[in-house]
């Protein structure tokens, strides 16, 4: 027995090769899709002089070409036919290919076989410099100002542009808000802030640049700091604990 779930993905796959094997009438004639009637007739006649079986009688493939440019001319020489036709396989001479598919009653099938394929990811020639490589700050700054800021550049060396936004990876500290673009061989330049009050340990972070094709990243680290030691209190018959204290603990 047959899921439906097959049967769809069956009909899904002979929907796609008829879209992909269907002959390109306009490539077939050497035509551009904007083609006039008139350019139509004249090349599908100076075609049939060339590939006529009865001028290429040593070529067995003549009578196919033949049948393709005739077929070929027969579609796009009839207005209803090259209407449909440009519909479906030239949309962009159209403009009404989703309207022309939502008619169909296999409407599923036919979007199904017509998703475009993924682009792949740009390579950068060279790619962007990010600086500096860390960004170390010191607490003695921290203490004497409330916020603390770092410049981080990025050159683009790539023939592409690049865009993207900054993130943090700890709420102490700040990046610009907003998209930064780079044009080829263009530099970034935007400040980051530490703000003190808010700073948590071991205080480590990250500035994130996330662009289309590349991430930089930058480590920012917090130095100086020091832990405030526990103060213990000594037993009771240590003789370092004073008289008054030692009396309050015999009374227990």
């Amino acid at each position: 027995m047959i899921r439906p779930a097959a049967r769809v993905g069956d009909r899904a796959r002979a929907c796609k090769l008829i879209f992909v094997t269907a002959p390109d009438h306009y490539a077939t004639l050497s035509l551009k899709p904007d083609a006039t009637d008139a350019e139509i007739k004249r090349r599908y006649r100076a075609l049939m002089r060339e590939v006529h079986p009865d001028a290429n009688a040593n070529d067995p493939l003549a009578n196919r070409k033949a049948a393709r440019v005739n077929v070929a001319f027969e579609t796009l020489s009839d207005p209803e036919k090259r209407r449909a036709y440009d519909e479906l396989y030239h949309p962009a001479k159209t403009k009404k290919k989703y309207e022309f598919w939502a008619e169909q009653p296999n409407w599923e099938d036919i979007v199904a076989a017509n998703v475009p394929a993924r682009r792949s990811a740009h390579v950068h020639s060279l790619e962007p410099l990010i600086e500096p490589l860390e960004i170390d700050v010191d607490m003695a700054e921290l203490k004497q100002h409330d916020r603390v800021r770092r410049r981080v550049t990025i050159t683009n060396r790539c023939e592409c542009t690049i865009s993207g936004d900054v993130s943090t990876s700890e709420p102490w500290l700040y990046g610009p808000v907003g998209r930064l673009t780079a044009k080829p061989g263009a530099t970034i330049e935007f400040d980051v802030e530490v703000v003190s009050r808010k700073v948590t340990f071991p205080g480590i972070s990250r500035v994130i640049f996330v662009a289309k094709d590349w991430t930089g990243v930058v480590p920012v680290k917090i130095n100086g700091y020091v832990a405030k030691q526990r103060r213990t209190v000594p037993p009771a018959d240590s003789a370092f604990v004073p008289l008054r204290r030692r009396k309050w603990a015999g009374r227990r």
